[in-house]
C-alpha cells in the first residue's frame, strides 16, 4: 500500500468479526467521498467503469442508486466472460434472482446504454451517494454475516427516498467471482440467510408476508 497507493488508500480493520453488512457500515462511516462504491474482494472492474456509475447519481441529486453489469469470472480459471443484460428480482422465499429485461425497453440502440430500472440489487456491486446510504439508516444492525442485506436496501431506495431509484448502468462493467457454493458460516450454526429474510418480511412485506412457526 505505502509503494503504489500510498495516501490514496485507507485499510481498516475491525478487532472482531462483524459480518458483511456491520463491516460495510464501518467502511461507509470511515468514507471521505461523495459517492460510496461498494465491491466485493472478488471482483475486477472493466474499462471506464466508473464515470457512468456515478454520472446517474449526480443529475438525480442523489436519489438514484447505480449498479453495474455484473460479468462472470469462472472460479477455477478466472475466464472473463460477458453477461446479458438482466435485471434483479426476488421469489417469495426472499431470494435474490435475476430477471429478463422485458423487450418493450430494449427496441432501439440507445436502449442498450440507457440505465434500466431494476427492483432489486445483487448487493455486491453498487453506489450511492453517501448521505443517500445514511438517510436511508445504511444496512440494518440486527442482521448477521451475511444474506437479506440486498433486498433489504433494495426496498428501502424505491419506498423512502422522495425519487428513489435503482438502476442498472449497461456501460459500466465489473467482473465477479461467482462461488460455486455460499462461503459464508455463522459460529453458531445460524441460517443468517433465513433470519435477515424474516427481518426483511416482517418490516417491509406488511400484508404480503405469510405467518409461520418462525421466530427472530
Amino acid at each position: 500500500m505505502k509503494s503504489h497507493w500510498d495516501g490514496k488508500v485507507r485499510l481498516i480493520r475491525s478487532p472482531q468479526r462483524l459480518g458483511l453488512m456491520r463491516a460495510r457500515m464501518l467502511g461507509a462511516e470511515n468514507a471521505s467521498g461523495q459517492v460510496i462504491v461498494f465491491l466485493d474482494s472478488h471482483c475486477e472492474v472493466n474499462v471506464d467503469w466508473l464515470p457512468p456509475l456515478v454520472e446517474p447519481i449526480a443529475s438525480s441529486h442523489g436519489d438514484t442508486v447505480t449498479i453495474p453489469i455484473i460479468d462472470i469470472i469462472q472460479p477455477d480459471t478466472f475466464k472473463y466472460v460477458s453477461s446479458p443484460m438482466v435485471k434483479g428480482g426476488f421469489n417469495w422465499g426472499l431470494h435474490y434472482k435475476w430477471d429478463n429485461i422485458p423487450r418493450s425497453l430494449l427496441r432501439k440502440p440507445e436502449d442498450f446504454v440507457r440505465p434500466i430500472a431494476s427492483p432489486t440489487m445483487a448487493g455486491g456491486l453498487f453506489a450511492i451517494q453517501k448521505d443517500t446510504f445514511f438517510q436511508l439508516g445504511g444496512y440494518d444492525p440486527g442482521m448477521d454475516i451475511w444474506g437479506g442485506e440486498n433486498l433489504e436496501l433494495s426496498f428501502k431506495i424505491w419506498m423512502c427516498l422522495p425519487q428513489g431509484r435503482l438502476v442498472i448502468v449497461p456501460c459500466s462493467r465489473v467482473g465477479h467471482v461467482f462461488r460455486g457454493r455460499r462461503p459464508y458460516g455463522s459460529p453458531d450454526g445460524t441460517d443468517t440467510m433465513l433470519k435477515n429474510s424474516l427481518r426483511v418480511a416482517h418490516v417491509w412485506m406488511d400484508e404480503y408476508k405469510v405467518e409461520g412457526n418462525y421466530s427472530l
